[in-house]
């Protein structure tokens, strides 16, 4: 039932967005050279997707690993790709994925522990496609949204910066992760 329920979520939004020509280069959140939005703390230590993948939600009694509860409430920093939860300009709700999620109907969307739920109270402008860096506090709980778990991290975010495709995990993608044209 979970699967069904996330696959009509991914689908609802890629067709959205891909409806429209509405991938918007990440300019579009700097100003004349000037990020707008704060730069990210240094001290933040940088967790990576594939330590994410490491919480098993699917066994019966999931354990949350130690290095990850030992994250719990702490801030972090994750390189990741954007993908609207509600809206595509004046963003302050969105899911964050290891790279640009392009599903089909037949492909299954990422897991609740592949996917991080990002909150922030300073608006995005507008949806990029190019990777972003997020810096803020990490909470291990898991989103439900209509009864259906669609993650089991959030990160209230501190800072939102544009990053590089050289900073983002693109080598260790799980075999159900589809991309389209070359990074």
């Amino acid at each position: 039932m979970r699967s069904v329920f996330s696959n009509q979520v991914f689908i609802i939004v890629i067709a959205f967005l891909l409806s429209g020509g509405l991938f918007i280069n990440a300019q579009a959140i700097t100003k004349g050279g000037e990020t707008e939005i704060e730069e990210f703390s240094d001290k933040a230590p940088r967790v990576y997707f594939k330590d994410f993948r490491k919480y098993p939600i699917h066994r019966s009694q999931p354990t949350v690993p130690d290095e990850l509860k030992a994250l719990n409430g702490k801030e972090i920093e994750v390189v990741g790709f954007m993908v609207p939860f509600d809206r595509i300009e004046n963003i302050t709700q969105f899911i964050l994925l290891q790279a640009p999620f392009m599903g089909c109907l037949h492909v299954p969307p990422p897991q609740a522990n592949e996917t991080l739920m990002i909150t922030t109270e300073r608006p995005l402008k507008t949806y990029t496609y190019d990777p972003i860096r997020i810096t803020g506090t990490l909470s291990i709980d898991e989103v439900y949204v209509d009864g259906y778990l669609i993650s089991v991290y959030t990160i209230e975010a501190a800072n939102i910066t544009s990053s590089s495709t050289s900073d983002a995990e693109l080598d260790d993608l799980p075999d159900n992760f589809h991309m389209y044209g070359d990074m």
